[in-house]
């Protein structure tokens, strides 16, 4: 099958609808539990802080993260909804994508596991790549445009190429003969 641009704006679509899937699935149970707030969330920033990110962002996680812990709990469940909801009905797209890398590079780095001396990094890739599929799919969907086709955004950006359309001008350039109407035919005067 041939390139086409309608198809890869399709595809771009589908993953994009399937990924605010995924986070509207992953949302709704760190939006409905207190579970999620008070001890899953908890035990996530100790294990972040000791030890299983990186050193720096464990000392940012434990200055301004660990005494509104549960509050943030409440955030990370309600931006990853928002992002959800913003993929599933393709709104505004471009800031959600904007907004997921920013959280899946904060989930690298919480969950970076730096190994032991002596110990090679290749034992430890799943927790340490985990987040980098979401991050790229991110950066696709970003850069792709994913949200003109099949959502809400389609209409803002119909509506904003038929506003470029109109504003668009003709030039013809000084040196070229002036366009001919479509009856006539090209040629020598005879």
């Amino acid at each position: 099958m041939p390139y086409t641009h309608a198809r890869l704006r399709n595809t771009l679509a589908v993953v994009r609808i399937a990924t605010g899937l995924l986070f509207l699935d992953a949302s709704w149970y760190k939006v409905t539990s207190v579970q999620y707030a008070r001890v899953d969330f908890t035990q996530f920033l100790w294990m972040a802080m000791h030890g299983g990110g990186f050193a720096f962002y464990g000392k940012f996680l434990e200055a301004f993260v660990w005494p509104y812990a549960t509050k943030v709990a409440v955030l990370v469940g309600f931006t990853e909804l928002f992002i959800g909801v913003g993929l599933v009905l393709g709104l505004a797209v471009r800031p959600v994508c904007a907004l997921g890398m920013f959280y899946m590079l904060n989930l690298m780095a919480a969950t970076w596991y730096q190994p032991a001396l002596g110990e090679p990094l290749w034992n430890f890739p799943d927790e340490q790549f985990r987040y980098a599929v979401p991050f790229l799919l991110f950066v696709l969907m970003f850069i792709g445009r994913a949200g003109e086709n099949w959502g809400l955004g389609t209409l803002y950006h119909r509506r904003r190429h038929k506003r470029w359309e109109k504003q668009w001008e003709i030039k013809m350039a000084s040196e070229l003969p002036p366009p001919q109407p479509q009856g006539q035919a090209q040629g020598k005067d005879v």
